[in-house]
């Protein structure tokens, strides 16, 4: 269990807060890119506590700024887009991308104070189908080269989702992969659309022996079963600093990035990235999402409606929960239920909580470093002496003699040669 003081400062992240400072040293991504399309209207987003406004201005260049104008407070997103930025609507005072005011129309030539004028402006770019923002202090670093950011655009797709929790909530559900074994367990036979796999048949139902290994990116993390053919079936996957999931998702070469953004202590955007080696049908990972997930981006099974959970569905074994078939939202009860931020001062961890004990004594760690005037780990300043060079996500049948550790370090060892 954390203390009060320990779980304040994982869980508080506005601006000021160590746990703020600390997300706000890496890229973060805000918006899916088709949110923002060329002409499109600009977008008022609450991040890291911060309300801002992303747009485009008359070039379509991306611009992030405070939401309210500094002039009398008005709401920025239903400005003007014009003259290389973005027009108040209540006395017409213009702003560019990076926060300057460049015209007060009211006030007469000789009384203008536009250079005395410098609103909250954010670095923003276009990356692997998402919009990303800075909003740290100094350079900014390079956002990672993992797959399904790079990868062409066929074999990749994301969705943002809104959350009703905080932050580390989501982060720690999809870096646990003890849950998967009674949370996610539907019937032999079921194929799941998002990872293309029979997830029981691969794994059975006894839950896997973990370990882990800690690596210039995060953590890397061993879940072993027995798979019901009587092999070992092995997933690796990852933790990346500071708020980056990396699940594998099949034996189908692919995995997913789940990036975890406050909005605020209380919620939080989960942006989903997949990645397939053979491509993706997007036409049929959309469509199960539409089914699932409600215009305001937030599931449809949510708290105010239990989760739709149908006790007959649970007594008939069609699934573990009585959710359905859509994992995000049995993800989502595991998240919201302890309620917006979780005590975790009345926790009873076990063996099998190895991933989020270590996770959070590394987030704990990171922050003491960036407070005593060091660098945060596992940022990437050079793509060619990058802490991802070893990295690995994988699902996996391994040979008897083989466990996590060892398969990684062969693996790893024949991706060096043959470089």
């Amino acid at each position: 269990m954390l203390s009060q003081a320990q779980n304040d400062l994982l869980t508080q992240t506005g601006p000021g807060t160590p746990g703020g400072r600390l997300l706000r040293s890496y890229w973060q991504p805000i918006a899916e890119e088709a949110e923002m399309p060329i002409g499109g209207a600009p977008l008022p987003l609450r991040i890291l506590s911060e309300d801002l406004v992303l747009f485009r201005d008359d070039e379509n260049r991306l611009g992030l700024i405070g939401l309210h104008c500094p002039h009398r407070g008005t709401d920025l997103s239903y400005g003007r887009v014009e003259n290389g930025g973005l027009r108040c609507l209540y006395h017409g005072w213009l702003f560019d991308r990076e926060g300057k005011c460049i015209d007060q129309p009211g006030e007469p030539e000789d009384k203008k104070f536009c250079h005395k004028v410098r609103h909250t402006a954010y670095p923003v770019q276009e990356h692997g189908g998402a919009i990303w923002a800075y909003m740290g202090e100094g350079e900014a670093p390079l956002i990672p080269e993992l797959l399904f950011l790079t990868a062409p655009e066929e074999n990749r797709l994301v969705f943002r989702n809104v959350q009703h929790s905080n932050w580390l909530q989501g982060l720690e559900t999809s870096t646990d992969p003890a849950h998967t074994t009674y949370l996610h367990r539907l019937p032999v036979g079921y194929v799941s659309i998002r990872s293309g796999s029979d997830v029981r048949a691969l794994r059975g139902i006894e839950p896997p022996s973990i370990d882990i290994e800690h690596t210039g990116y995060g953590t890397r993390i061993y879940a072993l079963n027995n798979a019901p053919n009587g092999r070992k079936y092995l997933r690796v996957n990852n933790y990346v600093f500071p708020n980056l999931a990396v699940p594998t998702t099949s034996t189908a070469s692919g995995y997913q990035g789940r990036w975890y953004v406050p909005i605020d202590d209380h919620r939080h955007c989960s942006f989903e990235f997949f990645y397939r080696e053979t491509g993706i049908d997007k036409e049929a990972l959309r469509k199960f999402r539409a089914e699932n997930v409600a215009s305001d981006r937030r599931h449809i099974r949510r708290a105010d409606n239990r989760y739709l959970q149908d006790r007959e569905e649970q007594k008939k074994d069609s699934s573990f929960t009585g959710m359905g078939n859509y994992f995000p939202a049995h993800d989502c009860f595991a998240m919201e239920s302890p309620g917006p931020i979780q005590d975790r001062t009345h926790e009873h961890l076990g063996s099998t909580d190895v991933v989020i004990i270590e996770v959070r004594k590394t987030l704990l760690k990171a922050i003491k470093t960036m407070e005593e005037g060091g660098e945060v780990p596992g940022l990437v300043r050079d793509y060619a002496d990058s802490p991802f060079r070893d990295f690995l996500c994988v699902g996996t049948f391994i040979e008897d003699h083989e466990d996590g550790p060892s398969y990684c370090r062969r693996v790893l060892g024949e991706r060096k040669a043959a470089e």
